[in-house]
């Protein structure tokens, strides 16, 4: 069976059928590009939007993306202005407190200093004691005391004395006796501190933050003892530690303590 060849009109049209075939593969493939491109931009833009949205700074951010602003919805909108009323509300409110705490924290520091200042007498400002004496003697017997006559018998009292030209904050020492000549008593602090005997020492210390004036002198303790010989002893005192309202050491050549003694 011999083959039937195309004629030319055949040819033509087969040509053309082809063509239009590749022209609607063609327009086909070009459409499904273009969505997605579409899908891809609007899925872009869409996850700026929300990233703007959710920046301290969301009109930069808009501005830099270039046409998102148009599809920023009404109630976004609405929301990114809020957001600028509140964040300008709590600058000023901010401000506000920051210039008020700064003016407070300025009078508080002056009134601080001056408190302070050993001028103003800051602190508790402590007196001298002045100890009653004995109208009468248990014997002629005597005994001297850091230079005072004291009678064999007696119950006699003793006053530490101290003067600084410094308000203080702590301080800290003991006193000595031989309780060959004395038989310790009892003692009693004058400050807000604390005292006690142990053996033949008066321990005393004092730690109070408000500060204690002896500018003017003031007595520390007073104490009490029994005259149990004739003779002469002396009552010695020791400074162990002293210090400012800074809480820095005072140095003792500033300092004068004193055993007065009460026969």
């Amino acid at each position: 069976m011999e083959k039937r060849k195309f004629t030319k009109k055949e040819i033509i049209a087969l040509a053309v059928l082809i063509f239009l075939m590749i022209a609607v593969v063609a327009a086909g493939a070009v459409i499904i590009i273009n969505n997605v491109n579409n899908a891809n931009y609007e899925a872009t833009n869409t996850s700026h939007t929300t990233i703007a949205l959710n920046t301290t700074a969301p009109s930069e951010t808009v501005a830099e993306q270039g046409g998102t602003e148009k599809i920023v919805s009404a109630k976004s909108k609405t929301s990114h202005n809020s957001s600028k009323s509140t964040a300008s509300t709590t600058a000023t409110k901010l401000s506000t407190l920051s210039k008020t705490t700064s003016k407070s924290s300025k009078s508080s520091k002056s009134s601080s200093t001056k408190s302070k200042s050993p001028s103003s007498g800051g602190g508790e400002k402590i007196d001298v004691v002045i100890p009653a004496t004995n109208p009468d003697h248990k014997t002629d017997d005597k005994c001297k005391i850091n230079g005072t006559t004291c009678y064999v018998g007696d119950v006699i009292t003793i006053t530490l004395n101290l003067n600084v030209p410094i308000v203080l904050e702590n301080y800290q020492g003991y006193t000595t006796y031989d309780d060959n000549y004395l038989e310790y008593v009892s003692v009693t602090p004058n400050t807000n501190g604390i005292v006690n005997n142990s053996g033949n020492r008066i321990l005393y210390n004092a730690s109070v933050l408000s500060g204690l004036d002896f500018t003017q002198t003031g007595t520390i303790y007073t104490a009490k003892f029994r005259v149990k010989k004739s003779g002469s002893t002396e009552i010695e005192n020791t400074l162990q530690v002293l210090t400012d309202k800074k809480d820095k050491p005072v140095s003792f050549s500033k300092a004068k303590d004193e055993i007065a003694v009460f026969s």
